[in-house]
Formats: C-alpha cells, sequence, structure tokens
C-alpha cells in the first residue's frame, strides 16, 4: 500500500516526496494550513513513518535514510527539522517541535528503538514570583555519525558532537563535544576519544 497523503491546502504548501517513498513505503504524510514545506528523498528501505507539519513548519529527509517507524510531529510556524542523509531509525522513534525551534541531526546518524526527540514542551511552566515562562523551545544540534541508544531522550539546548555515542535511556539536554561516550540521567561523558563504526 502506498504513502497516504493528506495536504490540506495543496496550493499552499511545497511537497516533494521521492517517487520511491511514495511507491514503497506505507506511511503518512499530514500537512494541515499554509506555507508548510516538506521535503522526503529516495529513502534505504520502505517504512511506515508518519509526518505531521502545522502552519508554516518545514522538514526535510535526506537520501537513503532507514526511517522505519519514525513519528515527526512538526507542529507550528518557525519549525525547521532536517535530518541529513544515511540516518536510521529503527523500531518507533518520535520527534516534536510544538513551537519555532531548529532540530538539525547530521549525516550517518543511527537511533535505537524508543528515541525521543523534543525541542519543546506541550505545557508552559512559569516562575511563580514573576510569571515569566521558564521552559522555551530551544534547537537541537545532532552531528555527523552519531549513534545514540535505546530510549534516549534529547531535549532542548541538546549538542552532540560527532562521532559520539549516547548510552540507552540517556537524557540529553547540554552541549557536548565531538568524540565522546555519554550516559545518564542527566547525560554526562563518560569516555573522551571515542568512535563508533557499524
Amino acid at each position: 500500500m502506498p504513502v497516504h497523503v493528506d495536504i490540506e491546502f495543496p496550493e499552499d504548501n511545497t511537497v516533494s516526496l521521492s517517487p520511491k517513498f511514495l511507491a514503497e513505503s506505507q506511511g503518512t504524510v499530514e500537512v494541515r494550513g499554509r506555507g508548510n514545506r516538506i521535503q522526503i528523498e529516495d529513502p534505504y528501505l520502505a517504512n511506515t513513518a508518519r509526518f505531521v507539519l502545522v502552519g508554516g513548519a518545514t522538514v526535510i529527509v535526506g537520501p537513503q535514510s532507514n526511517l522505519n517507524n519514525l513519528q515527526l510531529h512538526a507542529l507550528a510556524a518557525g519549525v525547521t527539522i532536517a535530518i541529513g542523509a544515511n540516518a536510521s531509525f529503527n523500531g518507533t522513534c518520535q520527534i516534536t517541535a510544538h513551537e519555532a525551534s531548529t532540530i538539525r541531526i547530521g549525516t550517518n546518524c543511527l537511533f535505537a528503538h524508543g528515541c525521543q526527540i523534543a525541542s519543546s514542551d506541550v505545557h508552559k511552566v512559569l516562575d511563580l514570583q514573576t510569571g515569566d515562562r521558564i521552559n522555551l523551545a530551544a534547537d537541537i544540534e545532532i552531528g555527523d555519525h552519531v549513534w545514540v541508544a535505546p530510549d534516549v531522550t534529547i531535549l532542548r539546548n541538546a549538542v552532540i558532537g560527532r562521532d559520539s555515542i549516547v548510552g540507552m535511556r540517556s537524557v540529553v539536554r547540554h552541549t557536548f563535544p565531538p568524540n565522546v561516550s555519554l550516559a545518564g540521567i542527566p547525560a554526562r561523558i563518560v569516555r573522551t576519544g571515542v568512535t563508533w563504526e557499524f
């Protein structure tokens, strides 16, 4: 069964979906509102990924990706989610941005089952004295060739340097240099000077 594509205003959105993705996969592309842009290049394998864009979001997926059962939600104007070439999402992973922010994933990255990447929270957290919001959305940057183990959560403000490894069930929300191994809640560097291979 081909991909199910549901575009609310076809003339007011930019949609570029590779013929291979459309013909061989069984996923869903849902575009609501105007001013969205989605571009999906040829996947490596057929998949059941689901993409939801709402009102001015941008999603770009590079070629030779293994999306598997990726659930991607770009739910506001000013959201950009860019996934580099040769990215692999094993099992079910989720990428979500509810507010204007950028999630950028480099090339040759590997995500195990159960990973969640979120640049924003659904609800606002307010300082009681000032009334100021303290959980603003923020960008996420994942460098090239990063291996993320099962059930990892990557939150706003996270930067993971290239050639790094993130251990199982870690929670990442800070900046880390290239070639490190991270683990823990919150994640911390447990080893430097490392890389990994398939």
